[in-house]
């Protein structure tokens, strides 16, 4: 009993950790010294309250009423058709300019040029692969790109509601990293696609690890899905190591090799053409320009190749273990945070422009959150067993 009392403690200041790793830049950018600190730790004592709560209403074994899902999703639509009009003017900061990317790619698409030799209206270079641009492309047909974060946003909320075993764990999750999280609620409320992103390949992952166990008619169509997505960003492709052990674990050789043939497949399917025709030359020049984010790295430690690398060792720890959803999405939140957050941290120290940038590290906060809630909820006495994406 001391254990599990000292395993809570640790997940409860982790997710605290967690919480205020990509909330507190945001925080101390439009507040004083002061009222930011007394923010910060309100917010973290909140949060410790909330997760005891949790705890307690977790092991009455109750289901809250998915109204309260319904709420919030209308509280984050409110947020977004408030701060979305501003976040267009400047009003608040210079803006982000993720949705501009997707724009200015998908228009280059449009008149047949290619994709990423535009700019941004802030100068920079458009990031989204084109897994992202296909996903993004009926709602750039219907003129408003930043319409799919709603979409997404309410499949990701079906996904949690079914990860979870409590509905209750669910809705602490994304009201604490969603709405509460100025960081991940400013790129959603600006139309950026970086949490979408990982929105639809939680969903992916979730759709193909079901699938392990079915029909073709079924496992094909969701490896093809899981490929898209990976083509949205690079730093996703590192997930697949894990997915490929906790597939051998779960499935024969055979189909195995079947599935990871089909998932690069899909991949290379959606984004080779749009390099086309010098694909390699091309895909490696767009993946190249993300370099200039480890300036402030020693070059001698070459982080390019080294950052990548280390992210690959941690992966394959994996083939050590036993896997299942939820240590995926912990293994993918240590080699995601392994090669983002050196560049985050060291532009934070040099760069006065980009200090509160750390919106880069709200995939790994997520990711984390997922396993962390998974965990701290399977703590409760008299935890109900059902069938659920966790499992």
């Amino acid at each position: 009993m001391k254990g599990s009392a000292i395993h809570r403690v640790l997940l409860i200041v982790s997710i605290c950790a967690a919480w205020a790793l990509i909330s507190w830049a945001p925080i101390y950018k439009y507040l004083t010294h002061g009222k930011a600190t007394a923010a910060m730790l309100l917010g973290i004592l909140l949060i410790a309250l909330g997760m005891h709560w949790l705890d307690r209403l977790n092991q009455q074994q109750r289901q809250i009423s998915v109204g309260w899902f319904l709420l919030l999703f209308l509280m984050l639509t409110a947020a977004f058709a408030v701060l979305y009009p501003l976040s267009l003017k400047h009003t608040l900061n210079i803006g982000s300019d993720r949705e501009d990317a997707l724009r200015i790619e998908l228009n280059a698409v449009h008149h047949h040029q290619y994709p990423y030799d535009a700019r941004t209206f802030l100068g920079n270079p458009p990031t989204p692969l084109p897994g992202a641009m296909l996903l993004a492309t009926p709602f750039f047909a219907l003129g408003h790109i930043a319409w799919q974060n709603f979409f997404w946003l309410a499949l990701f909320f079906i996904f949690t509601i079914r990860f979870f075993r409590h509905r209750a764990t669910a809705l602490f999750f994304l009201a604490v990293f969603l709405l509460l999280a100025p960081a991940n609620l400013s790129d959603f409320t600006s139309g950026g696609d970086y949490l979408t992103n990982f929105f639809y390949l939680a969903i992916a992952i979730a759709l193909f690890i079901q699938s392990l166990d079915r029909p073709s008619h079924t496992w094909i169509p969701a490896a093809l899905f899981l490929g898209v997505t990976l083509s949205s960003r690079i730093v996703y492709a590192v997930i697949l190591i894990p997915l490929l052990a906790l597939t051998l674990q779960r499935t024969s050789r055979a189909r195995t090799i079947a599935l990871f043939v089909v998932v690069p497949i899909a991949a290379a399917a959606v984004t080779l053409p749009i390099f086309a025709p010098h694909a390699c030359t091309h895909l490696l020049q767009q993946l190249g320009q993300n370099a200039g984010k480890l300036r402030y790295i020693p070059t001698v430690l070459h982080p390019r190749w080294t950052l990548p690398l280390l992210a690959v060792v941690v992966a394959f720890t994996t083939f050590f273990v036993r896997m299942n959803l939820q240590r995926l999405f912990l293994t993918f939140s240590i080699t995601s945070f392994v090669m983002l957050a050196p560049f985050v941290f060291t532009v934070a120290l040099h760069s006065e422009k980009l200090r509160y940038n750390f919106s880069y590290l709200g995939i790994c906060a997520l990711s984390f959150a997922l396993w962390a809630l998974s965990r701290y909820e399977r703590l409760s006495i008299g935890t109900p067993q059902h069938i659920s994406l966790a499992s």
